[in-house]
């Protein structure tokens, strides 16, 4: 829980508001005490969206219909306000990770785990639907594991199920990573997309990572549009389970109802453990064993805590206590906290160990303990201050050398899109839908809003990725319409090049060349010539590309998990570095030019001598890896986590 910010209303109807529990698109989500001492979740609405006579008539009508859900498996809605000038909905308050965070802090669960987590949810969501609701953002976020089992929270965008009339016409509402291709379409999206959800929910617990998975939103729209779920790694009735739920047609999606008793009646692959009791075991993906000098050493763990966007962490006032859990053996290497939690519906008894240096996330007087989710992180030109930009409205700086941290506010962001500093740390630019968004990282002020393509469809015009030059002037973000060139200072749009399409944009470290687009062009600055066109000219889905801080080296990640090292100079490919198992999602240059490093959504990351194409250190940071960053002395290689957490290792 963090503090109540100014802003932040003391009390909500009867109830007093102790501290905050997180924030998201529909509103604001509070921790608060009723009048009679029972700790509760209130969730007050935006006023943007309060101010729509259509959404309160829509939000009067879910509230209605959440009241009457019942069963163990969901948060009981017990007080609301439709009318209220800012529309509220109290839930219980259920303590508890979320699933996101289990499977970020732990790995994976086994899969009689995920059959039993599976006829948990299914339960909750036949619940649901009974009462003529559809969810519409199940989610890993969204699922709370509580002691006595799992619990479906946030009713926040759920609808009644004939309430058709009251959601706008081609309006997309969820989180695109566990949306329906009905939902994505802007279709009606009835009991079967929630189906559809559960099954990118079971394999993120089975797998660690959604089905769709990819580093941009453009390529997860795809592929939950066009291509079968990635279960790697599953077999028995569990992948059949998970095969049908995600059926892109809903017809072929098996009834809710009915999937209770097939996930509880399904036998697990391999041995069983005794007493139906799983546990939960850190990432799959362990690098083979190195020799001392090889491996990277935590130095220090940067953990945000819970994730503000699992808004309504409802449950029982009373918490039942944790058990002790006697301490456990473990290599060494990066490590996760110890602690054991113990889901009595699941018959799950999670047991992880954990140590942590020291926190690099003090108590800065606003009780904020990190990121939710590193979608920007670099260091400051004397490594004095370590950046980190979250989706959830926070910028985050760390003094390196007292471990203390301040926090600016933003906007939160309505998507999860690139993110990048600039080498003072004085700027962050974010795109958001068909813009890019300047904001001032000390005081938290907006500046300009660059706009790209006002005139798209879906996400076509949204910015696959977004670059800023070594002098901060000039931005470049690239889509599906065209690479976008523009003036920083003035907000003046420089060049649009539409036959530069989608993939990475990276500026040199002189500012004279930008490389961009798919197929990936080298461009003189100001971006109006194309020098040359790196690998054979072929489109090859280019995902990240970064410069070695001499310039001599241009690494490019692509699919099929490997990185091209390309030579400026010469201007003729070097090697392909080919040893990821996962999408690769940062890459990052030592500031010597010649190392390289690079991650994927794994949590795997190699340190490459760029010379040798050898790997000189391997390391696992527990989730999937959205950013790297080395400090620039080059003792140190910062990682930014999916599950939030900021990890250092220092480098041999």
């Amino acid at each position: 829980m963090d503090a109540l910010r100014p802003d932040d209303p003391q009390r909500v109807g009867p109830y007093r508001l102790d501290g905050r529990l997180g924030a998201g698109g529909m509103g604001n989500v509070y921790l608060a005490t009723s009048p009679g001492g029972r700790k509760v979740a209130v969730k007050v609405i935006r006023p943007e969206l309060a101010a729509t006579p259509q959404f309160r008539v829509r939000f009067a009508r879910e509230v209605d219909a959440a009241r009457q859900v019942g069963g163990f498996h969901t948060a009981q809605v017990v007080d609301a306000d439709p009318d209220a000038p800012s529309p509220w909905l109290v839930t219980a308050y259920i303590p508890g990770p979320t699933l996101q965070q289990v499977v970020a802090d732990r790995g994976p669960l086994a899969p009689d785990a995920v059959l039993r987590l599976g006829a948990g949810l299914a339960e909750g969501l036949a619940a649901i639907h009974r009462c003529g609701l559809v969810h519409r953002d199940l989610k890993p976020g969204n699922v709370i594991l509580a002691e006595d089992g799992p619990r479906i929270i946030d009713f926040g965008i759920a609808r009644a199920v004939d309430a058709s009339s009251l959601t706008a016409t081609g309006a997309v509402i969820g989180t695109y990573a566990f949306m329906s291709p009905e939902q994505i379409r802007a279709d009606r999206a009835g009991p079967a997309s929630d189906v559809f959800a559960l099954g990118s929910v079971l394999a993120f617990a089975a797998t660690g990572r959604s089905p769709f998975d990819a580093p941009t939103l453009l390529t997860v729209v795809q592929r939950i549009l066009d291509e079968p779920p990635a279960l790697d790694g599953l077999d028995g009735e569990l992948l059949r389970l998970l095969t049908s739920c995600l059926a892109k047609d809903p017809a072929d999606r098996p009834a809710v109802a009915d999937l209770p008793a097939r996930f509880a009646e399904a036998p697990a692959s391999g041995a069983p453990l005794p007493e139906q009791t799983v546990v939960l075991t850190p990432a799959r993906h362990t690098p083979p064993p190195q020799p001392v000098a090889q491996q990277m050493r935590p130095a220090t763990v940067l953990d945000p805590g819970p994730n503000p966007y699992a808004a309504t962490q409802t449950g029982p006032v009373q918490p039942m206590p944790v058990p002790p859990v006697p301490p456990v053996p473990e290599p060494a290497g990066p490590r996760v906290s110890r602690r054991a939690l113990i889901f009595g519906g699941l018959g799950v008894a999670a047991v992880a160990a954990v140590g942590v240096p020291f926190l690099l996330s003090q108590d800065d007087g606003n009780s904020l303990k990190g990121p939710d989710g590193a979608e920007g992180l670099a260091f400051s030109a004397d490594g004095r201050t370590l950046a980190a930009a979250s989706p959830d409205g926070t910028i985050w700086r760390w003094d390196m050398s007292t471990r203390h941290s301040t926090v600016t506010h933003i906007e939160i962001a309505k998507y999860s899109q690139p993110n990048v500093f600039s080498r003072d740390l004085g700027l962050l630019a974010r795109a958001m839908e068909n813009k890019v968004e300047l904001w001032d990282v000390g005081t938290g002020r907006a500046g300009a809003t660059l706009t790209g393509s006002t005139s798209y469809q879906l996400q076509d015009g949204f910015f696959d990725s977004v670059g800023l030059s070594p002098d901060g002037r000039t931005l470049a973000a690239s889509s599906a319409k065209g690479l976008y060139v523009w003036d920083v200072p003035s907000g003046r749009t420089l060049a649009v090049h539409e036959d530069s399409k989608t993939g990475p944009t990276a500026f040199s470290p002189d500012g004279t060349l930008l490389a961009a687009g798919d197929p990936f062009q080298l461009r003189q600055m100001p971006a109006d010539q194309v020098v040359t066109t790196v690998g054979d000219g072929k489109s090859k889905f280019w995902r990240l590309a970064v410069f070695s801080p001499d310039g001599q080296i241009l690494a490019v990640a692509q699919t099929g998990y490997t990185v091209l090292l390309w030579n400026a100079g010469t201007r003729k490919d070097m090697a392909v570095l080919d040893r990821h198992k996962a999408t690769i999602q940062a890459l990052a240059f030592h500031p010597g030019s010649r190392l390289l490093a690079s991650a994927d959504r794994d949590g795997t990351a190699f340190v490459w001598d760029t010379a040798s194409g050898s790997v000189t250190a391997t390391f696992t940071g527990g989730s999937a890896i959205q950013q790297l960053a080395f400090s620039p002395d080059g003792k140190t290689l910062a990682a930014g986590l999916e599950s939030g957490t900021v990890r250092l290792w220092a480098v041999p």
